[in-house]
């Protein structure tokens, strides 16, 4: 049995957000919480950024049309502003 490959963040609009570069999302991973689609990684202390395209890693928004046993089944995620911290936009119940 093939492997599917976790999605990537493919647009990350939380300028506030240290892993933040030009709208792309510098962290190795993600996570993305329980009771709603939030960006558990999201975060405003300093990050030294990486040189890749954000995975995410684990999805425990239960809910979820994409999730599949706390992977996240969809080809890409877009992160965007809620209240003071990060969403998935991709989310879909």
């Amino acid at each position: 049995m093939q492997m599917q490959s976790e999605p990537h963040v493919m647009t990350c609009l939380a300028e506030a957000c240290s892993w933040n570069c030009e709208d792309q999302c510098c962290a190795p991973s993600i996570e993305v919480g329980a009771d709603h689609p939030q960006c558990d990684t999201f975060t405003t202390e300093p990050r030294e950024p990486q040189d890749v395209m954000a995975s995410v890693s684990d999805c425990k928004v239960a809910d979820c049309h994409f999730n599949h046993e706390m992977s996240c089944g969809a080809a890409g995620i877009t992160l965007g502003v809620h209240s003071d911290h990060a969403d998935c936009m991709t989310f879909r119940a």
